[in-house]
């Protein structure tokens, strides 16, 4: 499978999700079939792209906004990029803003 593709991405989903890769392949290789099944049918094939949407990224989310509760002044571009004005640590009885 090509990288950055819709196919590639929704197998390492199921992978992580089925918990085997075997299994994995027999899904993916099921909805490629039933693609090249459409497209000898007459029906055009349309690239859908990268599957957006790190599973983390979610979580990551969730717990800026709970810093922004907190008072913390976050600036969030995207999960590689964090920037706090505070300095913020983390200890065993919670988050201390400093």
């Amino acid at each position: 499978m090509k990288r950055g593709t819709f196919y590639r991405a929704k197998y390492n989903k199921l992978v992580f999700r089925l918990g085997s890769a075997n299994k994995a392949k027999v899904a993916i290789a099921n909805r490629l079939a039933r693609a090249i099944y459409l497209i000898l049918g007459g029906q055009e094939y349309r690239e859908i792209g990268y599957m957006r949407g790190d599973p983390h990224e979610q979580k990551i989310q969730k717990l800026v906004n709970q810093l922004r509760a907190l008072g913390v002044d976050i600036k969030h571009v995207n999960h590689q990029m964090i920037v706090s004005d505070r300095k913020i640590t983390v200890e065993k009885t919670g988050i201390v803003l400093s």
